[in-house]
């Protein structure tokens, strides 16, 4: 009989050995030299919400991901927002040209998430992908301001960071100047344009001279204010500063 006892307890320990082993394993993934159990398979990405930017990240600072952010740049006088940020890596306006429309970019090239593109005013993006321009140059519908009802069309973009069809907000980001040549470039840059008002067909593009001015006029306008913006910012950031200096000698 007591023999009898003892063997259940020594079966009974054993068992719960050989249970706590087990847990421990699954626990903390020890491998009992079997085949693993496959995961569940990788889910794909949802698109982009429209009005939202693409999931995941950030581009120099800007949140990706959620509800369109505010404005990064007050908007000028002609009705557009300044369409690259940040400002201090925007080239000077003596160096934009006039083309189809009017090309510009960053002062060493930048691209890529280094230099971003705005959406110049609220509207749909009506298609991606213009001949000469790059497979992912975005058509922008304008929806209000002085341009509403216009399209506009940002050249050698890539990528863009918004679906089509999505409606973005003025000051928006919408997609980064792309790297390398993209389309018939030589060198990273923004070609920004308006098709001519009776245009309702985002391949009728511009010729060149025939809206640049325009373009130009709303750009430079838009450049002023974002300027004016920026150096009242740094001018609030640097007599923080002086506050802080001043009271951390007075202090001491």
């Amino acid at each position: 009989m007591r023999r009898s006892r003892a063997s259940n307890a020594t079966t009974f320990v054993l068992a719960s050995l050989v249970a706590l082993l087990a847990f421990v394993q699954g626990a903390f993934g020890v491998s009992s030299g079997g085949t693993p159990v496959p995961g569940p398979a990788p889910q794909p990405r949802a698109p982009a919400a429209p009005g939202s930017a693409v999931a995941g990240g950030s581009i120099t600072g800007i949140p990706v991901g959620g509800p369109a952010p505010a404005s990064l740049y007050p908007m000028g006088a002609r009705g557009w927002v300044f369409p690259l940020y940040p400002l201090p890596r925007v080239a000077p306006l003596s160096s934009w040209t006039l083309d189809q429309g009017v090309d510009l970019g960053g002062t060493a090239n930048q691209c890529g998430p280094h230099l971003i593109e705005l959406a110049v005013t609220s509207g749909t993006f009506v298609r991606e992908g213009l001949q000469g321009f790059g497979g992912e140059a975005p058509v922008l519908l304008a929806e209000a301001g002085p341009d509403a009802g216009r399209l506009i069309y940002y050249g050698h973009a890539a990528p863009a960071l918004v679906a089509l069809g999505a409606h973005v907000q003025a000051g928006q980001p919408i997609a980064e100047v792309g790297c390398g040549s993209v389309g018939v470039s030589s060198a990273p840059h923004l070609e920004i344009g308006m098709l001519a008002v009776a245009a309702t067909n985002s391949e009728d593009l511009p010729a060149p001279g025939e809206t640049s001015h325009e373009t130009l006029t709303r750009l430079r306008s838009a450049y002023s204010a974002a300027a004016a913006d920026y150096a009242s910012r740094k001018a609030r950031k640097a007599a923080v500063l002086r506050r802080r200096h001043r009271r951390t000698h007075a202090r001491a």
